[in-house]
């Protein structure tokens, strides 16, 4: 009888582990699926969640890490790197059992203060708990979100060296979860700390970089504007040179009343002087209106190029426009340099290449418009969500748009609206508020 009890007592352990085990690869399935950086269908969480079988003990956790790092690699088709993925991986486990611990550490308190009976400690271990750390997780998502995929996209995915030891140090805190060393609350503290250590001056370094590059970049796109407006100011002297020399002609044609001779002037000298006033001269007579000098060269320089491919493009600035003050000078040139680039290869692949550049101020807002034609008839814009997602064929793309996004949320008066409608792509940067 005794030896029934315990059969049956250890089977009801055992299904109560591998529940509990089950939920646990649940959440973190789920939570990866709110991180909102590839589609996971219903079939692929259930299946991610099925791989926590393999978490028993710390070999079988890590193991359970790579495979599922591993997964979302191919789910992903590619796009995001198996050490990008097992970062992601890792954080979620480490972060969820963190607030796990915490959690339970909680509970156990209550347990012991009110004697509560183990069919409610069942209940709580199985029902609350998990849904308690999993919409703690989900609001610290929220948050973090775009600095994890910044992180991950521009700094893991970039120096790939860092990367592996990034990920070797989160892994080993899960094998110290579930090891037998002493002090081991110590030593996970410690990995801890290193970490946010490495994060902290490895994004400082990272960001540090990208400052010192886009300022030179800066430099680079001002000396090219000199350049241009130089390049243009010699073909207008020029061209007045050779329109005073038309005049002349036309004037001898006239007095002697050679009417085939004006004609022939003017199809011969005239007509082709219609492409001398040159549209990179039109777009740089638009751009005088832009009081930046930033803006202005990294826009003469987006827009020379749209040019030397062959796009039609347009660029219009009605009225003086100054860049409002309360917005980093970098990050709007770092955020038109990608929507430009972005416009700039979808309507190379266009039928009508079509790309048009406005900028104007409406009811104390400045409103900047990038619009392009595209390849296909309507881009699904909720795929734009993706950290990944790209049109491209080939390449390391699609993080340009997560980028956008991170900067973006220093600034909660800009708002980013997309709109994709009958083979036209636009993207709409409303600057609310405040005077520039």
């Amino acid at each position: 009888m005794v030896t029934n009890s315990f059969e049956v007592f250890f089977m009801l352990d055992m299904i109560l582990s591998y529940t509990f085990m089950f939920l646990q690869g649940l959440l973190v399935a789920l939570l990866f699926d709110q991180l909102n950086i590839i589609d996971l269908s219903k079939k692929n969480i259930l299946f991610l969640s099925i791989l926590t079988f393999f978490a028993y003990g710390w070999w079988g956790n890590i193991l359970y890490a790579i495979i599922f790092s591993f997964m979302i690699n191919y789910f992903s088709r590619g796009k995001i790197p198996v050490l990008v993925s097992i970062f992601y991986t890792s954080y979620l486990l480490v972060s969820t059992a963190i607030i796990y611990q915490l959690l339970d550490d909680v509970l156990l308190l209550i347990y012991s203060s009110y004697n509560s009976n183990y069919t409610l400690m069942i209940i709580i271990e199985l029902i609350f708990l998990p849904c308690a750390v999993f919409l703690l997780q989900t609001a610290l998502i929220y948050y973090f979100r775009s600095y994890l995929i910044y992180f991950a996209n521009n700094i893991l995915a970039k120096y790939r060296n860092q990367a592996v030891i990034f990920d070797i140090v989160l892994l080993s805190y899960v094998f110290l979860r579930f090891s037998e060393l002493e002090n081991k609350s110590l030593i996970a503290s410690v990995i801890l700390g290193v970490l946010a250590a490495y994060i902290y001056f490895i994004t400082l370094y990272s960001q540090g970089k990208e400052i010192k590059l886009a300022k030179e970049a800066q430099l680079q796109n001002l000396l090219e504007y000199t350049l241009q407006i130089e390049k243009l100011y010699t073909e207008l002297r020029h061209f007045k040179h050779d329109y005073k020399n038309i005049l002349i002609s036309l004037e001898y044609c006239l007095d002697h009343d050679d009417l085939a001779g004006v004609k022939e002037i003017y199809q011969n000298a005239i007509v082709p002087t219609k492409s001398v006033i040159s549209l990179e001269l039109q777009i740089i007579g638009q751009l005088q209106n832009i009081g930046d000098p930033a803006l202005k060269g990294i826009l003469s320089n987006k827009l020379s190029l749209a040019l030397s491919k062959k796009l039609k493009v347009t660029c219009e600035v009605p009225e003086q426009i100054f860049l409002d003050s309360r917005i980093s000078q970098l990050d709007m040139v770092r955020i038109l340099s990608c929507l430009i680039d972005n416009a700039i290869e979808a309507a190379c692949e266009s039928s009508n290449k079509l790309l048009s550049v406005a900028f104007f101020e409406h009811n104390n807002e400045q409103i900047i418009i990038i619009r392009n034609n595209t390849k296909e008839k309507m881009i699904p814009l909720q795929s734009l969500n993706k950290s990944g997602f790209t049109t491209k064929k080939t390449g390391d793309h699609g993080h340009g748009l997560t980028n956008i996004r991170y900067i973006l949320n220093n600034y909660p008066f800009i708002t980013l609206t997309t709109s994709s409608n009958e083979y036209v792509f636009q993207q709409e940067i409303t600057i609310a508020g405040g005077q520039p």
